[in-house]
């Protein structure tokens, strides 16, 4: 497909993200169509509907429904949107590759490691685009943060040190579903930072170690806060910090930064809630004064950015940044932080 029409796709799984999800896309459609929407529990699917005034005739309870309901309608269906549960992304992956469809899968990829791969080698076998939205480098400044160390302008990069704190501990704990979720730090969250550390860097994790706690005052079954020591096989040493229940002021989603190269430090900080205006680059060189990279305004960002960039992946048949493929390796660092926190011992990737 080479024509710059928007994409269309089928969306699995309505659940609270998801129809955030849906919503988003809702108000971009030059970029995508969602032609139906799938979730296995009724209620959900109600409450879009309650919620949006989606036709009965765009609502399914399974993929295989909602692949023969747009084919009767003569819709040509060009890719799977996965923003289920975790349990149900391969599930649901593997059944759209199956039947030839392109797949964009929110993070994290899979529950484990194998798993990812299995995605993987069957997306590549059928010459299909397996893309992972890691919307985080949708962003001016990663973008700009990339290309400059990429450059070498500053020299080599020695130490990094990333801090991401914010307060979600306000909420009654019987009835918040993210208190009592699996790792909700160093998967649900962290998991954005890491695969930014790779990206930014342009090198692949080696060794860690990670200690990760629940402070006094946290509501959160699992681990909130975390410390880590990341080298990478670039040189760079990675100190990260990350928190859900800091009292300290709060950092934007995308965490702050500070990259120490040979020749001068990167200052850096990324997505606001809805807008880019956040999104903050300063560079300080040697025996010279702060200046402000000015960053180029990106007209899709986020979760549409990554949609645009699978629209663009399936049209040029180009490997996207954020493929299955190159995902493997901000997931082994998130599950090898999981084990070393869990193990207390420092893990080789």
């Amino acid at each position: 497909m080479m024509s710059n029409q928007p994409i269309k796709i089928i969306q699995v799984g309505m659940g609270g993200w998801g129809r955030n999800w849906a919503q988003t896309l809702a108000r971009h459609p030059e970029v995508v169509e969602v032609v139906a929407h799938v979730d296995v529990v009724p209620q959900m699917l109600d409450t879009f509907q309650a919620e949006t005034g989606v036709p009965s005739s765009r609502l399914h309870t399974m993929l295989d429904e909602a692949l023969a309901a747009t084919a009767a309608e003569g819709i040509d269906v060009d890719g799977v949107l996965v923003t289920t549960a975790l349990m149900g992304h391969m599930p649901v992956t593997l059944a759209a590759l199956d039947v030839g469809k392109h797949v964009l899968l929110e993070k994290p990829f899979a529950p484990s490691l194998v798993e990812a791969r299995v995605a993987v080698d069957k997306a590549a076998a059928l010459g299909k685009v397996l893309m992972i939205s890691q919307n985080y480098r949708f962003y001016p400044a990663p973008q700009a943060v990339a290309a400059l160390v990429a450059s070498g302008e500053l020299g080599a990069v020695g130490s990094v040190a990333v801090n991401f704190r914010k307060y979600a501990n306000a909420s009654p704990r019987e009835s918040n579903k993210h208190y009592h979720i699996r790792q909700p730090l160093l998967m649900d969250m962290s998991i954005h930072h890491f695969d930014m550390m790779r990206y930014v860097l342009g090198q692949n994790a080696s060794e860690l170690y990670c200690r990760a706690w629940n402070p006094a005052w946290s509501n959160f079954d699992e681990p909130a806060e975390a410390i880590g020591t990341i080298a990478f096989d670039g040189g760079a040493v990675v100190d990260y910090h990350g928190s859900w229940v800091s009292t300290d002021k709060p950092t934007n989603w995308g965490a702050a930064w500070r990259i120490e190269c040979a020749d001068g430090v990167i200052e850096w900080t990324s997505r606001n809630d809805t807008t880019t205006d956040a999104d903050e680059v300063i560079v300080r060189r040697r025996k010279k004064r702060p200046q402000r990279i000015p960053l180029a305004p990106m007209p899709w960002y986020d979760r549409v950015g990554s949609t645009a960039a699978f629209a663009q992946a399936i049209r040029s048949g180009i490997e996207p940044m954020t493929s299955g493929r190159d995902n493997l390796g901000s997931i082994a660092l998130m599950f090898a932080m999981i084990e070393s926190s869990e193990s207390g011992r420092p893990v080789t990737l």
